[in-house]
C-alpha cells in the first residue's frame, strides 16, 4: 500500500469524532440521493407505464396550436385555447397505419363536460345551499373529462379496460362508459339511482357555448392495471362528443355572404325596416276579432332557407383532436414522431407527433418539475454539506499544524500534502458513501414492505401508482457515489489550501 494512503488512514482513525462527523453527512447526503432518484425513477417509470397501456399509446398525433397539445387540449395562458383538429385525417391516418412497427391505431377526440339534472341545474341540497366543502366535491363528482373513442379501434388499442356492467360504447351509437365508483359518487351528487340504461343530461363547453346532450350510460368500468390518470375520465361515442364541444361544420368552414344577406346592414333608417305592415311579415287576420297569427308561409319567408344553417350546424364527422399509436417496439417511439413530423412538413400538414411524454401533457410534466425541485434541494444540501465539512476539515488542520511543518521540513513537498488529504477525503466519501448505499437499500426494503398507498388523486400522480414503490437503478448508484466524492473533494480545497500555507518553522515551533 503507499505510503499516502497508510497515513491517510491512519490520519482518519487519529481523528475519529472528526471524521465520524464529516462521515454521518456524507452518508446522509448518499442515503438522500439514492431514495429521491429512486421515487422519481418509479414514478416516471409508473407514469409512463399507466399512461402508454391506457391513455396515449407510444406515439401520439394532433393538430397545432400556439402552446402544447395534450390528450387534455392545448396548454396555454388562461387554458381557452380550443384544442386544434387534425387537418387531413384520413391523408394523415392513411400514412401513420401504413408505419413499419405500428401495431395498431385509433383517433379520438377529448373535452370536458358537467353532469346535470333535468333541468339543466347544477344540484344543491335541501335548502338549496351547500357549504364550501361540499360543493366542490359536488362539482368534482359531475366534471368529467370526456374522451370520444372511435369505436371498436380504440378498445382494441388498449385493452386494460374491464367490464363492470353493460356494454363497450358501440360505432354509431351514443352512449357515455364511466367507471364504476364515478357512478356511486355520480349517483350521491344527483341524488337519484344511476344504472346501466339511464339517460344522463351531459353541459358540454365549447367555443360556441353551453350545450346539453341526454346521454345513455351504456356500461360501467374498472381498470385492470391500477395507476396514474385522470380521475373524471368518462368514454362516450364522437358523434356526442362532437357536438358537446361545438366541432361542427360550421367551424371549419368560412361563410361567404351574398349582397342579399348583408342588405339589412346597410340601412340607416330603423323605421324603414320595422315600419311595414303586417302582411310583409307573414301575420295575418285568423278570423272576425280575433289577434295577428303567424301563417306558416310567412314563418318560412322570415327564417328563408335554413339548409346552409342546418348543414354549419352539424357534428364534423370528420374532426379529430388525436391519432394515438401502439408500436411493436415502444422504445421507437421518437424515432417514429420525427419520421411523421418530417412527413407533416414535406406535405405542408398543419400536424405534429410525440411520444407518450407529449400525449400525457401536464401528468409528464409533473415528475420533471419534481424532479428539478429534487435538484434544487440536493444543491442546497450540498453547499451545506460543503461548508459544514470545510470547516471541520479547517479545525482539524489547525490541530494538525506541527504534524503538517513536520512533514513539509522533512521534504514533503506542497503535491504530497495535496494527495494526503485527497486521499483522506476519497478515502471517507467511499468508506461512508457505502454505509448510505447500504441505509438505502434498508430503507427501500422497508418502504417497500409496508406499501404507502396514495391517498388522493396528486399522490397517485407521484407516486406513479396507487402504492409508493422505492425502484434503486444501479446507475443512480454510480452517479449518487461520484457526486458524494466531488462534494468531499470540493470541501477539502480550502483546508488544503490553509495547510500549505503553513510555514515549516512556525509549524515545528509551535
Amino acid at each position: 500500500m503507499p505510503v499516502t494512503l497508510r497515513m491517510a488512514f491512519r490520519n482518519l482513525r487519529e481523528h475519529k469524532a472528526k471524521s465520524l462527523i464529516i462521515g454521518i453527512l456524507l452518508a446522509l447526503g448518499m442515503l438522500i440521493m439514492v431514495l429521491g432518484n429512486s421515487f422519481l425513477d418509479a414514478s416516471k417509470r409508473g407514469i409512463e407505464t399507466s399512461f402508454t397501456q391506457n391513455y396515449t399509446g407510444d406515439v401520439i398525433i394532433t393538430g397545432v396550436a400556439d402552446g402544447p397539445v395534450s390528450l387534455f387540449g392545448v396548454q396555454s395562458v388562461g387554458g381557452m385555447e380550443q384544442t386544434p383538429i387534425i387537418p387531413d385525417y384520413e391523408k394523415v391516418f392513411a400514412r401513420a397505419s401504413g408505419l413499419r412497427g405500428v401495431e395498431s391505431l385509433a383517433g379520438m377526440a377529448s373535452g370536458y363536460g358537467i353532469a346535470t339534472n333535468e333541468a339543466g341545474e347544477i344540484e344543491l341540497d335541501d335548502e338549496g345551499e351547500k357549504d364550501d366543502e361540499s360543493r366542490m366535491e359536488g362539482m368534482m363528482a359531475a366534471v368529467m373529462m370526456l374522451f370520444g373513442v372511435d369505436a371498436p379501434g380504440y378498445w382494441d388499442l388498449f385493452d386494460t379496460i374491464e367490464l363492470a356492467d353493460g356494454e363497450f360504447i358501440q360505432p354509431g351509437r351514443p352512449g357515455l362508459m364511466m367507471a364504476e365508483d364515478r357512478v356511486a359518487k355520480l349517483a350521491e351528487y344527483l341524488k337519484r339511482d344511476i344504472r346501466v340504461g339511464d339517460e344522463i343530461l351531459i353541459q358540454g363547453m365549447g367555443d360556441s357555448g353551453i350545450r346539453l346532450r341526454s346521454v345513455p350510460l351504456v356500461g360501467t368500468f374498472r381498470r385492470v392495471t391500477e395507476g396514474a390518470g385522470p380521475e373524471q375520465l368518462t368514454y362516450i361515442d364522437i358523434d356526442t362528443l362532437r357536438a358537446l364541444a361545438g366541432m361542427t361544420v360550421g367551424a371549419s368552414e368560412s361563410i361567404e355572404l351574398g349582397a342579399e344577406e348583408t342588405s339589412l346592414l346597410a340601412l340607416d333608417d330603423l323605421d324603414a325596416l320595422f315600419g311595414g305592415d303586417d302582411e310583409s311579415f307573414g301575420i295575418v287576420e285568423s278570423g272576425p276579432g280575433s289577434g295577428a297569427a303567424l301563417t306558416e308561409a310567412g314563418i318560412d319567408g322570415l327564417l328563408g332557407d335554413t339548409s346552409s344553417r342546418e348543414r354549419l350546424n352539424a357534428a364534423d364527422t370528420g374532426a379529430w383532436h388525436s391519432i394515438l399509436i401502439r408500436l411493436d417496439d415502444p422504445s421507437r417511439a421518437r424515432a417514429v414522431a420525427a419520421e411523421l413530423n418530417a412527413w407533416f412538413a414535406a406535405e405542408g400538414i398543419q400536424a405534429q407527433a410525440g411520444d407518450w411524454q407529449k400525449a400525457a401533457g401536464p401528468y409528464a410534466q409533473s415528475v420533471d418539475v419534481l424532479r428539478i425541485v429534487f435538484t434544487v434541494a440536493i444543491v442546497i444540501l450540498a453547499v451545506v454539506a460543503i461548508i459544514i465539512i470545510m470547516n471541520t476539515l479547517v479545525v482539524s488542520i489547525i490541530e494538525r499544524t506541527g504534524e503538517i511543518g513536520t512533514m513539509r521540513a522533512l521534504g514533503g513537498g506542497k503535491g504530497f500534502v495535496r494527495r494526503l488529504f485527497a486521499a483522506e477525503t476519497i478515502a471517507l466519501s467511499l468508506f461512508f458513501g457505502l454505509v448510505g448505499m447500504a441505509l438505502s437499500f434498508i430503507a427501500a426494503a422497508v418502504i417497500n414492505a409496508v406499501g404507502v398507498e396514495a391517498s388522493n388523486e396528486f399522490l397517485r400522480i407521484l407516486f406513479g401508482g396507487s402504492v409508493l414503490r422505492a425502484v434503486i437503478d444501479p446507475l443512480a448508484l454510480l452517479w449518487s457515489l461520484a457526486v458524494i466524492v466531488a462534494v468531499g473533494l470540493v470541501a477539502s480545497v480550502y483546508p488544503v489550501s490553509v495547510a500549505l500555507r503553513i510555514q515549516p518553522v512556525r509549524a515545528m515551533q509551535s
